[in-house]
């Protein structure tokens, strides 16, 4: 079964983001919200989109606008806090990395 992965820290700040990737599987999806957003700038975002496809990354655009971050669409899925809610219920399994 697939795990929906939230993470809504730094890994400039925590290693919570390494630890995710550590136990994520193929199947899986991650969704950066808060001051997860600043992954995308970090070298384990690599690694990240070694790990899950595509369609399975995720970032709040409202969050990632608040904090100036550029979104580029080819490399991650924006979503937003309503479809965050929609994609939260629509899932038997998560884990919130904070």
């Amino acid at each position: 079964m697939s795990m929906l992965h939230l993470v809504r820290t730094s890994a400039f700040q925590t290693s919570d983001f390494q630890q995710c990737l550590n136990v994520i599987q193929a199947n899986d999806t991650i969704v950066l919200l808060d001051d997860g957003c600043y992954n995308l700038s970090h070298d384990l975002w690599q690694q990240a989109l070694s790990k899950i496809a595509l369609p399975a990354l995720y970032i709040v655009e409202a969050h990632a606008q608040a904090r100036a971050i550029t979104i580029d669409k080819e490399k991650i899925n924006t979503l937003s806090l309503d479809a965050l809610m929609t994609l939260i219920c629509a899932t038997e399994k998560s884990v919130t990395w904070q």
